[in-house]
């Protein structure tokens, strides 16, 4: 995997075997903080296209309730703008950052986007995606 991106909170590669995007969001996020990184990971895709990405969530451990309609409806409409097609989304453990997630969901409209309770089974589903 090639390094793009590395902060304590997030965490983006380019996995140039399955060509996609692994973003890795880590410990406390907020409106602000899932917008800021939400633009770097847009910033990103420009220079390296892909079709899918692994959107991984099993480190956050806070709520992020009030950014939730951005990242389901602007921020994932634009992933798909950008020529992502599937996304493979990784529950938290703790019940307040998956809620957050759900809410999320409820805006998505594009790309596909599945959720999954680990990263083993969402690698395995975004690898066979065609």
């Amino acid at each position: 995997m090639e390094i793009l991106y590395d902060t304590p909170s997030l965490s983006i590669s380019y996995d140039i075997l399955n060509q996609w995007l692994y973003v890795e969001w880590k410990g406390q996020h907020n409106e602000v903080s899932a917008v800021t990184g939400g633009d770097v990971v847009l910033r990103l895709l420009q220079q390296h296209p892909c079709t899918k990405m692994l959107n991984d969530n099993s480190q956050v451990t806070s709520d992020w309730d009030k950014g939730a309609a951005w990242v389901g409806g602007h921020y994932y409409d634009q992933l798909a703008r950008g020529g992502v097609r599937y996304v493979a989304w990784v529950y938290p453990p703790h019940w307040r950052a998956r809620k957050s997630m759900d809410k999320a969901m409820q805006f998505v409209t594009r790309p596909m986007v599945v959720t999954f309770d680990d990263l083993a089974t969402a690698y395995e589903w975004l690898r066979t995606t065609a």
